[in-house]
């Protein structure tokens, strides 16, 4: 029987530093995913204002009815080689 309560006792113990181990890394995967978030959307945001100094930068060579079909043009190919690039990843 006393066997039977040492083991139950070890049994706990190994759970709760388990636990505070989970806990631990759960923090920082957690701390992980939030710095990912803000990587990600400052770069949608940079690539964002990229695009638009581009499109600023045609507006002033040509006109804008051109440069808004350049641009079109530029950023609808970026989208098709992200999708490609995505699409690759994943075979």
């Amino acid at each position: 029987m006393e066997a039977l309560a040492h083991l139950l006792v070890a049994t706990v113990d190994l759970f709760e530093a388990e636990g505070r181990t989970l806990r631990r890394q759960l923090m920082r995967l957690a701390l992980a995913i939030s710095l990912i978030v803000v990587a990600a959307l400052l770069v949608l945001f940079g690539l964002g204002f990229v695009l638009y100094g581009l499109f600023q930068f045609l507006a002033q060579q040509m006109s804008e009815h051109w440069a808004a079909v350049l641009f079109g043009v530029v950023t609808l190919g970026l989208a098709g080689g992200f999708a490609w690039t995505a699409r690759r990843l994943t075979r």
